[in-house]
């Protein structure tokens, strides 16, 4: 496998297992507390997201939850390479967010009434990237004839050396320390399963990510990494068709399709396999029926 498509390959799987792990309100607030300086209760918030409201081509926002007196949307996306869109990025997925929270409460922006007291966007990026992060801000602007909008989004570094509470009880820290093992992994010259394996006996070890390295959703979850890690690895060494390839890639994302993996992904194999979003769409029909 060569270098880009491993670390394109890493990047993935780090956002997965984030949205996986950040997705229950109980190892989110870890997180949002660490974002925002700030004590924060499971009372007060609950999850919000875009998984069963966009398209299947979207691209899902990483982590989102909502405050329930319907005041703050948050939006948290998970970042290994600082990217300057993020703002922009965030900014629409709000916008998703809104649709979705519109529709939930029955507003009809078609009406004569003046919608009043819309949910407010916060933005965070949770840096966990190997490179010195040089800003904690990135900015998104519209501002033309009267009309200004400004996203503003807080990056917020998650790794591990730099976290003020490491202890085992804090599920940020567990995360943070399964990736700081893995990369050390990694650059210590070990495979992707090698590394994972580390990774995942070091947490257990410390008693880090206590319970979720055992449950369904991670060793499906790694189990589905692997294989996909393998598939990569022998799709690099092959020789033969590009049909006979295209054909092996299809039935690969079939059996991802039916295991009911993460859609993230699916989406990525697909990607990788160069199988088009019309040929994907087929497949997950014929899985569905």
């Amino acid at each position: 496998m060569d270098a880009n498509t491993q670390s394109n390959l890493k990047k993935r799987h780090k956002d997965t297992l984030f949205r996986l792990f950040f997705k229950t309100t109980e190892n989110f607030l870890y997180l949002l507390r660490h974002c925002r300086k700030a004590d924060v209760s499971a009372e007060d918030i609950e999850p919000f997201d875009l998984d069963s409201a966009v398209a299947l081509r979207v691209r899902r926002n990483d982590v989102s939850f909502i405050t329930k007196d319907n005041r703050i949307i948050i939006l948290v996306e998970h970042q290994s390479t600082i990217n300057p869109n993020m703002a922009f990025r965030l900014f629409l997925y709000y916008v998703e967010l809104l649709q979705l929270w519109l529709k939930k409460n029955d507003v009809n922006i078609f009406g004569e009434s003046k919608i009043q007291n819309l949910p407010v966007p916060e933005f965070y990026v949770a840096y966990n990237g190997t490179k010195p992060l040089k800003k904690n801000v990135s900015i998104f602007r519209i501002e033309h004839e009267g009309l200004k909008i400004d996203a503003t989004v807080n990056i917020v570094d998650i790794r591990f050396e730099n976290l003020e509470d490491t202890k085992p009880g804090n599920a940020l820290a567990g995360y943070s320390f399964f990736y700081k093992v893995y990369d050390d992994g990694i650059n210590a010259g070990l495979s992707n399963e090698e590394a994972f394996k580390k990774a995942r006996e070091q947490c257990m070890e410390h008693n880090h990510m206590k319970g979720f390295i055992e449950k369904e959703d991670y060793i499906m979850f790694y189990k589905d990494f692997l294989d996909y890690d393998k598939q990569l690895e022998a799709k690099g060494k092959a020789e033969g068709k590009a049909e006979g390839k295209a054909e092996g890639a299809e039935k690969t994302i079939s059996v991802a399709i039916r295991s009911k993996i993460p859609f993230s992904i699916i989406e990525n194999m697909a990607k990788e396999a160069n199988v088009s979003h019309q040929r994907l769409d087929e497949l997950m029909k014929q899985c569905a029926g």
